[in-house]
């Protein structure tokens, strides 16, 4: 039996004269929803699209312009400085609540977010390989774009993953560094920042 439902709106003549009750109504319903589901669809992909472009921006930003490669110790600065960003604002906002006032929405969010990164961080954040000179290239290079971001690695951080430190009995390099970590499409879901993109 072919499959002639209609799906698009567009393609059910006379939708706006149809009967509450006709079989044209229910493909209007069906239509209307459909379009519903994609446009929410739409909408939560391209809110976590912007989340891990903006961290990848935040980390391609907060590097030296002449660092070619990161040690883990220096990673593990990196990502503390990004839970922090916001830490500036959280005392601004701090400093100007009068007594016996309720803290703003913009405070508990910015406060919210910040335990959600350290939660992260607690358990492995997901952050570009910093430790490898080729990945820091491309990071540098990246120009922001979504599509962009499938040529920088990226790798698992956790808080309690102590950076390698190199000795006479046993010689680290940053691979070696890296080992503490574990690998992981950049793609894959990041914590969720709350429905507001203050991740900028």
């Amino acid at each position: 039996m072919p499959n002639n439902k209609k799906k698009k709106i567009s393609k059910i003549d006379n939708a706006a004269t149809a009967h509450p009750y006709s079989r044209k109504a229910t493909q209007l319903r069906r239509a209307l929803n459909r379009d519903d589901k994609l446009h929410t669809q739409k909408k939560a992909g391209d809110v976590k699209k912007t989340r891990v472009v903006d961290r990848l921006l935040w980390f391609k930003y907060a590097l030296d312009d002449g660092l070619v490669a990161a040690t883990a110790e220096h990673a593990h600065e990196v990502v503390r400085m990004y839970i922090a960003r916001h830490d500036d604002e959280i005392d601004e906002i701090v400093a100007r609540l009068r007594k016996g006032r309720p803290p703003p929405g913009r405070l508990e969010l910015l406060r919210n977010l910040r335990a959600k990164d350290q939660q992260e961080y607690n358990n492995g954040i997901e952050i570009p390989n910093l430790m490898d000179a080729k990945n820091v290239a491309a990071l540098k290079a990246w120009e922001g774009d979504y599509n962009g971001m499938a040529q920088i690695k990226s790798i698992i951080l956790r808080a309690d993953a102590a950076p390698a430190v190199a000795t006479a009995e046993s010689p680290t390099t940053a691979a070696a560094a890296a080992s503490a970590t574990s690998a992981k499409p950049l793609e894959a879901a990041i914590a969720t920042e709350t429905g507001m993109d203050v991740d900028a």
